[in-house]
């Protein structure tokens, strides 16, 4: 298969069956440093990072390996880096170290993708040939400029993560002992071996590159399934620095958690209600933001800021509107309505997929209500739709003149969404029964 052909399927490529796909990713790899082929990955890569595939070792990967947790999260159990590298700018970054190292010396890190005693010593030298390079990229970019050599407008983001990229490959050997110790990612709670890693490698990193510390502590957090996690351990971690540099340090890191979840929960505000969001994703998201909120929260009682507390108010009151908004407001008629176009084809199908989803996102925010103050209309709102869907099932399956069983047995299974299976049981017993309920 010729190069114009694989990159022709595009986006067929996340629809063809695993075996074909994994061949197809083993072609791609042989041309991986073509623009073509690097935009073909790039649609892949959600499928990429879903099936987990072994990748063919190349030095462009080594190179990544120490900063590659802090890339866009793609998959959806891994964590969000507290601070995002492109991976459009990694990709214009390497040719430039390349460049930079030269190809002897490149050449002479190959053995480095190999198994075997020298691998170690000559990895550890071309992270910190790396570093030297990317130390020079980043100290030549100016933010509100455009980059001719990156072919890319510098943004501070972009500034920052090119800095970030060049502190983390010089402590890349620390870094590689950090991911041996939060393995496997992600991480979904911090254990006392966890801790002990972290502080063990923080102290070193502390004596031997006090303003890396604050990039290690990024990454570890990158490893966990919530990373304001870490943030209520900090205070007490023990990494080597004076007190003053620890409180400095709980700033930096409280101010950069906030900041993100602020970025989170701003996801949906522009979506008008109902435009075809995914309810379930909006659940999801409260959950993770009310977990990071609790978690944060628990560690702002060493700092007693007033202007983190108030930023975390509004994160929660961004919570409660979002919740309100995207997954309360009108589940009653929408869910019910599903039921009337069951016979309606590919586009009832779609209403129905829509309203199910709907009533699993209701249940799952019955978890964060008392949190987000919706404790009430959550319930109202789940009372006023169970009652509307046994209607509809009592008409369809008990009725004088009984309807569509079907429909009955859909809103059955709703109810099932939305209340549990023992409220399902017994309302459906109920009806058999010729009960009321």
């Amino acid at each position: 298969m010729e190069m114009r052909d694989l990159v022709a399927l595009g986006d067929r490529l996340m629809d063809i069956d695993e075996a074909k796909f994994r061949q197809v990713v083993g072609l791609l790899e042989q041309m991986n440093d073509h623009p073509d082929i690097q935009r073909t990955i790039a649609v892949i890569r959600p499928r990429l990072v879903e099936l987990r595939l072994s990748r063919r070792p190349t030095l462009k990967r080594l190179f990544c390996d120490p900063f590659e947790d802090l890339f866009e999260a793609l998959g959806k159990a891994d964590p969000m880096p507290l601070s995002v590298i492109e991976r459009s700018l990694m990709n214009s970054l390497w040719p430039l170290v390349e460049a930079q190292v030269g190809k002897e010396r490149l050449c002479g890190y190959a053995p480095a993708l190999q198994a075997g005693t020298e691998r170690k010593a000559l990895t550890e030298a071309f992270w910190a040939e790396c570093a030297a390079a990317a130390t020079r990229l980043s100290d030549g970019a100016v933010a509100g400029h455009y980059s001719e050599a990156l072919e890319l407008r510098m943004n501070p983001d972009r500034v920052r993560a090119l800095a970030d990229i060049a502190t983390i490959l010089s402590i890349a050997p620390e870094v590689a002992e950090l991911k041996a110790a939060l393995t496997p990612k992600p991480v979904p709670k911090l254990h006392a071996d966890h801790v002990e890693a972290i502080q063990a490698i923080g102290r070193r990193v502390s004596r031997a590159k006090p303003d890396a510390l604050k990039i290690f502590i990024l990454l570890a957090a990158s490893r966990l399934t919530d990373p304001s996690v870490l943030l209520s351990g900090l205070w007490d971690m023990d990494l080597g620095q004076k007190p003053a540099d620890r409180a400095a340090l709980f700033m930096a890191l409280s101010g950069t958690v906030v900041a993100q979840m602020e970025e989170r929960s701003r996801a949906f505000q522009k979506t008008p209600p109902g435009a075809g969001t995914d309810r379930m994703a909006v659940a999801d998201l409260a959950l993770g933001l009310v977990a990071s909120l609790d978690a944060t929260r628990a560690a702002m009682e060493h700092s007693r800021n007033r202007e983190f507390d108030l930023r975390l108010k509004q994160v929660r009151n961004s919570v409660h509107g979002m919740v309100r908004d995207q997954v309360l407001q009108d589940a009653d008629s929408g869910i019910v309505a599903a039921l009337d176009g069951l016979d309606g084809g590919k586009d009832g199908r779609a209403q129905l997929a829509q309203a199910e989803n709907q009533a699993r996102a209701l249940r799952k925010c019955t978890t964060i209500a008392d949190t987000l103050g919706l404790r009430g209309e959550l319930q109202a709102m789940t009372r006023k739709t169970t009652a509307s869907l046994t209607e509809k099932a009592r008409q369809a399956l008990a009725g004088p003149a009984s309807g569509n069983p079907r429909t009955g047995y859909t809103a059955i299974r709703m109810i099932e969404l939305i209340a549990g299976s023992a409220e399902a049981n017994k309302i459906m017993d109920g009806i058999m029964n010729g009960g009321r309920q």
